[in-house]
């Protein structure tokens, strides 16, 4: 089976895992892009890190001789084996189906009952994206307010998994264009400056001036990022939003709206049901395990301006996690456009 990247009315053959990397003897016709994402999706569902396969600290992934990495490659053919006899190919089953956290499945069954946490009641007449998005809007601010900022520069630090490394960030923001700029501390080789760009059209980055090449998703979450913060004209950004339902986040009731990119991808937007603030974003992308998730979650609103700025925003996908702290919010500073130049 060959996989083709789909371009306007043009095919595009993908290279392939294959043929991009060696010693690879299952993931062969695996998209050589989603090397990374399966990765992380295997290991943050057995809970270890790359050492528990692969060769410790000297960044071998190639070598071979490991119990674990052959043990690997029998479960990845019994779950495809799975999927394809029982699932009609589609991606039903993954490491986490058995592991769920841990290296080993376990073999025992649970003796005490486990808590089944029940979706809350669902409204009798559902409310209307309209009414959603409105609602969002009065809460940032309300239009007036909203449209009286032009640019910002945000002071920020991103604070790592462990609660104690942190780097500090520039952010600045003009219009839909966005800037964030971190730098990563090195007293053997001095900073790294890993700078995220959108300048309107396109999604670039770029690591101490070096281009960073990119993959699609990434590209697209760049993109995401700098056209939602405190928008919420969210329809011209989803030209199709459907509300699915009221669930819960953390306790808290919110709204569940299912929003389709122009590309035909979807992502889920979470509303606070009381306050009406977008809490969670949800995006997902294919992979031959099942979807790669994305996801941010906007707490700690604070009103700079008129306006409210989430202040938190934790992010995460599989076995990755980090937090954008915001510290000082300037309104209507003079950026100038090659600030967001390519």
């Amino acid at each position: 089976m060959r996989f083709f990247a789909i371009s306007g009315n043009t095919q595009t053959k993908v290279e392939t895992a294959g043929q991009k990397f060696k010693s690879i003897k299952v993931l062969n016709e695996m998209p050589a892009d989603q090397m990374g994402k399966v990765m992380n999706m295997m290991a943050a569902s057995l809970g270890v890190n790359c050492k528990f396969c692969h060769a410790s600290n000297d960044g071998d992934y190639e070598k071979e001789g490991f119990e674990h990495k052959d043990m690997a490659r029998k479960m990845l053919k019994m779950t495809f084996d799975l999927n394809k006899n029982y699932f009609e190919g589609r991606p039903e089953i993954n490491c986490n189906s058995c592991h769920q956290g841990k290296s080993h499945p376990q073999p025992s069954f649970p003796l005490k009952p486990v808590a089944q946490e029940t979706r809350p009641a669902q409204p009798e007449k559902k409310p209307s994206v309209e009414e959603i998005l409105a609602k969002y809007e009065t809460a940032l601010g309300g239009r007036a307010n909203l449209a009286k900022i032009t640019s910002r520069a945000i002071k920020a630090q991103r604070i790592e998994p462990d609660g104690k490394t942190f780097e500090d960030e520039e952010i600045l923001q003009k219009g839909s264009k966005m800037s964030v700029t971190t730098i990563y501390p090195s007293k053997q080789y001095g900073d790294y400056a890993v700078k995220e760009i959108f300048d309107g059209t396109a999604a670039l980055k770029f690591g101490n001036g070096a281009k960073i090449e990119l993959k699609s998703d990434e590209t697209e979450q760049i993109k995401r990022e700098a056209e939602i913060f405190a928008n919420p004209n969210l329809k011209a950004i989803y030209p199709k939003m459907d509300f699915r339902f009221v669930d819960k986040i953390e306790g808290r009731e919110v709204l569940m709206i299912l929003a389709t990119n122009s590309d035909g991808t979807r992502e889920r937007l979470y509303f606070d049901m009381m306050n009406g603030l977008l809490v969670r974003r949800v995006a997902s992308t294919p992979t031959v395990l099942g979807n790669f998730q994305f996801q941010v979650d906007y707490a700690e609103y604070k009103d700079f301006g008129g306006v409210k700025l989430p202040t938190t925003l934790n992010f995460a996908v599989p076995n990755i996690r980090w937090t954008r702290k915001v510290l000082e919010v300037k309104n209507n500073v003079t950026i100038d456009d090659a600030k967001f130049a390519r």
